[in-house]
């Protein structure tokens, strides 16, 4: 998969809806551990799931595979676009994509076919996702888990210049921070 770009500070895609990275991130840059979160936090869970409902939802094969393993099925409520190179079987609520942009046309028409025209599309990982989307990401929905775990997987560096922050909901022992690209 390519991301379709020359230079880092160039969109990867022109998506005709807001383009919205979900994620929960330590401290240190850890999102994942051996194919999992390595934190348990109900209300981020809750959080992800009130946010990303009713919305399509694109994201790498392994986070697809994780999820589907861990619920026995796709994201309920929601149609998974799984960006990936291989051909795989998905249920009704999932569809296969081999590139950036049809991931990204593929999600539309699910927002316009099965979400009421909804207005986003989240990205929701894994990390080779989320860098591959982030040049083109509207918004960014951070759940900031004020740990620092041992982990296999980050999240990609990003400049947070080029976003301000929306809008912070801070918890015990994490917050729910929103940011918007400047423009």
């Amino acid at each position: 998969m390519t991301n379709g770009t020359d230079a880092d500070t160039d969109p990867v895609v022109e998506p005709d809806r807001e383009l919205v990275g979900i994620v929960a991130v330590a401290d240190n840059g850890v999102i994942g551990k051996d194919g999992d979160m390595p934190w348990h936090i109900l209300a981020d869970l809750q959080h992800f799931k009130e946010t990303t409902m009713d919305h399509p939802v694109i994201m790498g094969r392994v986070t697809y595979e994780n999820i589907v393993d861990a619920l026995g099925e796709p994201l309920p409520g929601r149609t998974t676009v799984v960006l990936t190179s291989r051909d795989l079987e998905t249920p009704e609520n999932a569809v296969v994509a081999h590139d950036l942009q049809s991931a990204v046309e593929q999600a539309e028409t699910a927002a316009d076919e099965r979400h009421e025209g909804t207005d986003r599309v989240f990205v929701a990982g894994g990390a080779t996702v989320y860098e591959q989307y982030l040049p083109a990401l509207d918004r960014l929905i951070v759940t900031e888990v004020h740990e620092e775990p041992d982990g296999d997987t980050r999240f990609p560096d990003w400049n947070r210049a080029d976003f301000d922050e929306l809008e912070r909901d801070e918890r015990d022992g994490f917050a729910f921070v929103e940011y918007v690209r400047t423009p």
